[in-house]
């Protein structure tokens, strides 16, 4: 793959990753909430699940959606009461840093993105986008990946130490408890943002209607 196109899918990768999206509010509120070491296990796991998401794109999952659109539709409703799950557990969090408290592991990370509307959006965009018929399918999946993953931890670390910056800077416990409720907020926000983006609800409408 020639270097403009690298640098092309770096800034495609650069815009989503870095932009707000319920993964990145749930990695600053882990960073506020258990600080940036202890959120490690979650981010590098979150990063781990968007790869999955990858594979599986390029595996054809998506084109199984397509073919069974019902299951799509139930798969989204999935996402979205996990991630009202999760801003309920951030917005009802104890604004007390406590180091004997349960924070999110490794394994909690890697089902944030397979669970978010706004990570299939972001690979079948970079696939369609950027995959060419004529070069050598695996390697191109290979490219694309590699580069997200060299762009997700800095970018996802930003949101995680934001989150234990603000912490370290705000002293009040009413302050901390609003700033988790507001991060809850932000985090449902943003995957009803990507569910109205990928227009698939209304596609699921017209199909069946």
């Amino acid at each position: 793959m020639e270097f403009g196109k690298i640098a092309l899918i770096a800034m495609f990768a650069i815009s989503m990753v870095g932009s707000p999206g319920p993964v990145n509010m749930a990695l600053m509120a882990s960073g506020a909430s258990f600080g940036y070491r202890r959120s490690l296990p979650f981010l590098v796991g979150s990063i781990s699940g968007f790869l999955l998401v990858c594979l599986a794109v390029a595996l054809g999952l998506g084109s199984l959606f397509v073919t069974f659109p019902t299951l799509q539709v139930v798969f989204l409703f999935v996402s979205v009461l996990y991630i009202i799950y999760l801003a309920f557990k951030v917005a009802t969090a104890s604004p007390e840093i406590d180091d004997r408290s349960s924070n999110p592991g490794y394994l909690a990370g890697v089902i944030l993105h397979p669970l978010n509307p706004k990570a299939w959006v972001t690979i079948i965009a970079a696939y369609s986008q950027f995959v060419s018929p004529t070069t050598s399918y695996v390697g191109q999946v290979i490219t694309i990946m590699l580069i997200f993953a060299a762009v997700s931890f800095p970018l996802n670390s930003i949101w995680c130490y934001g989150g234990n910056v603000l912490r370290r800077l705000v002293k009040s416990t009413k302050a901390l408890r609003v700033i988790n409720i507001a991060l809850a907020i932000l985090m449902v926000v943003a995957v009803t943002l990507a569910l109205l983006q990928a227009d698939i609800l209304e596609e699921y409408w017209r199909a069946n209607t």
